[in-house]
């Protein structure tokens, strides 16, 4: 049974909704393997090297049919996608999850202006009214944590992070109509894990940097990787890939933004926060705004203008 092009997109934008969920539970998992004693340089390395190897066993019939076409694609969205992440890990460690969450779903915003640069291509006013509200809902959620143990240098990073993400957003809607899902799915992993051990090798500490027996909790920071490999970079990533194919980046970004309100929900469920007014509204308002971007308008019947 083929969906119509309008199904197609409503069952995509709901798929995407799950990743947001997991990506917002990245963020609590992200913190524990610092606060277990892995750097930013291992956390990437570690999360995304797993991911490639599976990945890699998973889609070896397609990856023997790689293109040139493929390939550059995939290199441009995985260095899109390391840098993304590279400045969030980095902001994550100078500032609170709060505000790292809140300054990362910027993208939101950045993705509509940017592609309207890039392509020429004027979103739609209900775009740009679910963005706003998106960001509005993301800023009550997140404001009791603004002023409490941040700093200029995380929040300037995870800036850099959200314009990382941004653009990675735009050049997949480009990379989808170049390759298949699942060449792109490991070009991307790869090209992460690939950067990341060039950070690793050319820090000044090097391999000194690796956790230590005495200076890390081994298991609850490899525990932390798995998650993140298996979830956070192999699932989600996943449905982003396939999803995106029928659907905008702006509508996507805001779907995913909702990761800030995940991750809220998972604080309070870990204990991390209590449930309050601010949560509550700010749930309700990034809620709409999925439902505004979200909303697909069917296609005429024959005969109507």
């Amino acid at each position: 049974m083929k969906w119509s092009p309008p199904v197609q997109e409503k069952l995509s934008l709901a798929a995407m909704t799950f990743s947001a969920a997991i990506w917002g539970s990245g963020f609590i998992v992200t913190r524990v393997a610092i606060d277990a004693g892995f750097s930013a340089g291992w956390i990437l390395f570690g999360r995304f090297m797993v991911t490639t190897a599976l990945f890699a066993v998973i889609f070896l019939r397609d990856l023997l049919r790689l293109t040139w076409r493929a390939l550059w694609a995939g290199l441009l969205t995985g260095a899109l996608l390391f840098f993304g992440f590279l400045f969030q890990t980095l902001g994550l460690a100078l500032t609170t999850p709060g505000r790292n969450a809140f300054i990362t779903a910027t993208y939101v915003v950045i993705v509509p202006m940017l592609g309207w640069m890039l392509t020429r291509r004027r979103p739609s006013g209900r775009v740009f009214a679910g963005a706003l509200l998106s960001l509005a809902g993301i800023a009550l959620l997140s404001w009791g944590a603004i002023g409490e143990g941040g700093s200029l240098a995380g929040d300037l990073l995870t800036l850099m992070c959200a314009i990382s993400f941004a653009a990675h957003f735009i050049a997949l809607e480009w990379a989808v109509r170049r390759a298949k899902a699942s060449q792109l799915l490991f070009l991307q992993m790869a090209v992460t894990t690939l950067l990341s051990s060039l950070l690793l090798l050319s820090s000044p500490a090097g391999a000194a940097t690796l956790p230590v027996a005495g200076t890390a909790d081994w298991t609850r920071g490899l525990l932390a990787l798995a998650y993140l490999a298996v979830f956070s970079s192999g699932v989600a990533y996943a449905i982003q890939t396939v999803a995106q194919k029928h659907t905008s980046s702006s509508r996507a970004a805001i779907v995913l933004a909702a990761e800030a309100l995940w991750g809220s929900l998972f604080s309070v469920l870990f204990g991390f926060e209590t449930l309050t007014w601010r949560l509550a509204a700010g749930g309700l308002i990034i809620f709409v705004s999925i439902l505004l971007a979200s909303y697909v308008k069917p296609p005429d019947a024959p005969g109507q203008l």
